[in-house]
């Protein structure tokens, strides 16, 4: 699979410059693991102030340890549309940043949300704090704050962690070197921790994974997630059309996401005959350019994107 230098260097890539570039990035990582610990301390200790909603609402913060590709996104959009369903008034508080934009200026994210949760308020701000005062002071009920877990200004009343079961803590390098946004001692603040991906562990490797996020909060509740495709769809649009639709095909993937190892075991695993993958970086926003390129390499197999 062609992935970008990003993905190799906080993925598991081991060749000799993406481990010489992490070696000459260990001291920034540390610097970063310093300014991170010192930053949740005073938090802990009350030397920074927390923000609490007047009048107040209950506050649900989906957020994860590493960057990317956890699968936070579809909790939020789950949780989002099963509140709805139990009569809440539902806002999500998103800051939309550094992703692909349309013509509207609407980021790939946020026209998710949107088109999977109608009737949910997706209010988009920088700052979590003025986004969630909007979402109450326009009448919601229940606020979820997508990646919230390191914003640590706005109180909330769940802290909801998500973690990939197939690699919890990257490649346990802290940023620039790997993909950890903290430290995993963070864990110690989760008040739920879901584990995505959970079909790929058996049984002797969830107990292993349990023991290590028990270590750093014990009995903390763990829920086990599962992604399930649920079809496929033309890029112009239309209906869904159901998953044997992929059986037996030559497909190239190509792709938007932090992980994208992840899209190709889905699509193996359902029976499609992947030729070839391209990798691009997360939220990208494609050119008539990368899709000449991506064409001029599946040749004749089907293109297949997430």
């Amino acid at each position: 699979m062609k992935t970008t230098f990003a993905q190799d260097l906080m993925g598991y890539d081991q060749r000799f410059t993406t481990l010489l570039l992490r070696f000459v990035l260990l001291p920034f990582s540390l610097l970063y693991l310093v300014l991170m610990t010192i930053r949740n301390a005073l938090y802990d200790n009350g030397l920074l102030s927390v923000v609490e909603l007047d009048p107040p609402v209950p506050v649900v913060s989906i957020g994860n340890l590493t960057v990317g590709g956890t699968g936070k996104t579809p909790l939020v959009i789950a949780l989002a549309r099963q509140a709805l369903a139990e009569g809440r008034k539902v806002a999500v508080v998103t800051r939309g940043y550094g992703a692909a934009v349309d013509a509207h200026g609407t980021s790939d994210e946020v026209g998710l949300l949107r088109e999977r949760c109608p009737g949910v308020e997706v209010v988009v701000h920088p700052n979590k704090v003025a986004g969630a005062r909007a979402a109450a002071a326009h009448g919601a009920d229940l606020i979820l704050v997508d990646d919230g877990f390191q914003h640590r200004r706005l109180h909330r009343h769940l802290d909801v962690v998500v973690v990939d079961g197939r690699h919890p803590f990257g490649n346990g390098d802290v940023l620039p070197a790997g993909s950890l946004r903290e430290p995993a001692a963070g864990l110690g603040r989760a008040d739920v921790i879901v584990v995505t991906h959970a079909d790929a562990l058996d049984d002797d490797q969830r107990e292993a994974l349990e023991g290590r996020l028990l270590s750093h909060k014990l009995g903390v509740p763990i829920v086990y997630g599962l992604h399930v495709p649920v079809g496929v769809r033309s890029v112009k649009g239309g209906e869904i059309r159901p998953l044997d639709a992929i059986v037996g095909r030559e497909l190239y993937l190509f792709s938007g996401i932090a992980s994208p190892d992840g899209f190709r075991h889905t699509v193996e695993a359902l029976g499609g005959d992947v030729v070839g993958a391209h990798g691009f970086p997360d939220h990208h926003a494609f050119r008539p350019a990368d899709m000449a390129a991506v064409r001029a390499e599946a040749r004749t197999a089907q293109l297949l994107c997430t």
